[in-house]
């Protein structure tokens, strides 16, 4: 499929995952008028339903209710055929403009009849565009797109003649302003901050990151003592049924036989794949005092780097790209700057290079992780036509990444290991 997709998270108050966004572009942008995430120039079908109906929620947003941006046109076509979730997992987004067509507005109060809900972007502080409120259950604030005075006057708006929409803040890029706007504001929100890095250090280490720590410093390079390792393993009861869960998804789904031992799981693996499943087993572990979007992130990145190996003409260094996608998230992680993490967990100069500054041998795979996440589609286009990469190529490589994670949380029989995933803070207009 040549679609760029990344489901993007929005927390609540609590810095709790409550549901996503979809943000995607149809291919590269730069090679062809590709259809952004915003403006839908009368598309009549959505290439985020095709997604969703082909890989399934549970894959994209584990289960979550997900943000889908449609035209006014595939609205009034009838989305609900091209739907195969259940329809209180679906938002329906559409620009404010859509809603001042009285057709629009009579499209989505029947797909709110069958149990769907919508929201609307581009909302101005305008009397114009009060009919959109009648039909919507969240409005998205974005103050990059109309600055501070707007919105404050939009909120003034929704609080006085709908005071239970549901609200979405976009562009929250630092940990300071979600921490300010929380303590305001009730409603999701969406931006850079729980994945920024911070500026200060002397952030004291944990005893189970010190563990964590310990047990990636064996495992890596080329001395790689498994018993040791082990014998780290066997000390952190949360570790081993982490990792003997993970490999079991394995194990089930190509031989059928369940692992009850990680001497098993070592068998069955083999030394390097063991590496790679303890990595992910401590990354979790590592990040178990942060929002489960942290862990998530970084093993997301670990696999999608995997994959992107061989097309950026590293094949062989797919271990090496596995730990930078790893420790890309590592500041977070221990509450301290980047360079100051890596002493804690040494690594090569080609790793040190890329999570310090982007360059370096792996400085383009991890700077194309970051900008494909971000939704900076001309910059992720621009290192696409750099390494003739393909939209089909990477959206199967990205894909891959999140099936695999979702199959890393299987408990075996099919079902996530993830939080219950119910509807995200209730939001509604008046019918």
């Amino acid at each position: 499929m040549d679609l760029l997709i990344v489901p993007v998270p929005l927390f609540n108050e609590e810095n709790q995952v409550d549901a996503y966004m979809f943000k995607y572009s149809r291919g590269n942008t730069l090679l062809a008028a590709a259809t952004d995430s915003i403006h839908l120039d009368g598309a009549m079908r959505s290439p985020i339903l095709d997604a969703v109906a082909t890989v399934g929620l549970e894959a994209l947003t584990m289960g979550r209710p997900v943000f889908v941006p449609i035209s006014k046109y595939a609205l009034m076509a009838g989305p609900e055929a091209n739907c195969a979730e259940a329809p209180e997992k679906i938002i329906f987004l559409l620009e404010a403009e859509a809603f001042r067509d009285e057709a629009a507005r009579d499209g989505a109060r029947r797909l709110r009849g069958l149990g769907y809900r919508f929201a609307v972007r581009g909302m101005a502080p305008d009397e114009a565009f009060l009919p959109a409120l009648d039909v919507c259950d969240f409005v998205l604030h974005e103050q990059k797109r109309f600055g501070e005075p707007a919105q404050v006057k939009l909120r003034a708006l929704i609080a006085e003649t709908c005071p239970a929409m549901g609200n979405v803040y976009v562009g929250v890029d630092s940990m300071e302003v979600y921490q300010g706007a929380r303590q305001r504001y009730k409603g999701l929100y969406e931006g850079r901050f729980y994945r920024t890095p911070l500026s200060e250090g002397g952030n004291k280490v944990s005893p189970l990151q010190v563990n964590m720590i310990n047990l990636l410093n064996k495992i890596r390079g080329e001395s790689f003592d498994f018993d040791e390792a082990a014998a780290i393993i066997h000390r952190d009861p949360a570790l081993t049924v982490s990792l003997l869960r993970m490999v079991n998804t394995v194990g089930r789904r190509e031989s059928g036989v369940e692992i009850k031992t990680i001497n098993g799981a070592v068998v069955m693996l083999g030394e390097n794949e063991t590496r790679k499943w303890i990595m992910a087993a401590a990354a979790n572990q590592l990040a178990v005092e942060k929002p489960t979007e942290i862990a998530k992130l970084s093993l997301i990145r670990a696999q999608f780097a995997d994959a992107l190996a061989g097309m950026f003409g590293l094949g062989e260094d797919r271990e090496s790209l596995f730990l930078m996608g790893v420790f890309s998230v590592l500041d977070v992680m221990l509450e301290m700057p980047m360079a100051e993490a890596l002493e804690l967990v040494p690594v090569s100069a080609d790793i040190k290079e890329a999570l310090t500054g982007k360059t370096g041998k792996y400085g383009d795979v991890h700077k194309f992780l970051l900008d494909y996440e971000a939704a900076d589609w001309d910059a992720a286009s621009r290192m696409m036509i750099l390494k003739d990469l393909k939209a089909a190529q990477i959206y199967k490589a990205y894909i891959d990444a999140l099936c695999w994670y979702r199959d890393m949380l299987s408990q075996g029989d099919g079902t996530a290991g993830a939080p219950d995933s119910g509807r995200p803070a209730e939001g509604h207009a008046s019918e």
